[in-house]
């Protein structure tokens, strides 16, 4: 699958030298993009009108003054078409599957090696979304009482493709898609594709 072009970046954290290596490995990974950055949310947000919004950005959620899932909340409905990556130093299981829900398209904690840094954003520029493994530790492995059908569906959902795609590949119509994608996402327990991804690795499945 090929990379999405990011050509405007924006990096957000009230740290400066967590920032400014945030920014150089953005660069470094997608060189020739405009890497910007803002020491917090508001500044974020004035940057976006002044501006205009990223292709995407890589936001903490430790800030003063609205930290958390709150601070990805504003920034997302700001930006809309941006592709948000939490890079956090909280790691636990409930907040990455809050950020996911509230539309990050991954979630790298800040004591990630540098080269799996890397990885990960060139994961997300094509399409994937980043969980880190640590996060996910402890999680109930038992596998989803799937159709045959329900797991194809799962599996083509792994691999990243769209519900016309998968109704391609399948041969049916995408509602027909959305309404096994709904079996699996109830069995899963979650209600997006990205909290499925996140399951799925939960529970080590994987596309074949």
């Amino acid at each position: 699958m090929s990379e999405r072009p990011f050509t405007r970046i924006l990096a957000v954290d009230d740290h400066p030298l967590p920032l400014e290596i945030t920014c150089a490995v953005l660069a470094r990974v997608f060189e020739g993009a405009e890497v910007q950055s803002a020491s917090g949310l508001e500044e974020a947000l004035r940057c976006v009108r002044e501006r205009g919004a990223p292709d995407l950005a890589v936001l903490d959620l430790g800030m003063p003054g609205c930290s958390g899932i709150e601070a990805l909340t504003r920034f997302r409905h700001a930006c809309p078409g941006a592709v948000i990556v939490v890079y956090s130093a909280t790691e636990d299981g409930a907040t990455v599957r809050a950020a996911l829900r509230a539309g990050a398209r991954g979630y790298i904690p800040k004591n990630t090696p540098k080269d799996q840094v890397q990885a990960a954003l060139h994961l997300v520029a094509s399409g994937g979304t980043y969980v880190p493994a640590e996060a996910l530790a402890g999680a109930d492995s038992r596998l989803p009482d799937l159709s045959e059908r329900e797991q194809e569906v799962l599996r083509l959902i792994l691999r990243g493709h769209s519900n016309r795609a998968i109704a391609k590949a399948l041969g049916v119509s995408e509602n027909t898609v959305k309404h096994h994608a709904g079996a699996v996402f109830r069995a899963l327990g979650v209600s997006s594709r990205a909290e499925a991804i996140v399951a799925a690795k939960q529970r080590d499945i994987l596309p074949d």
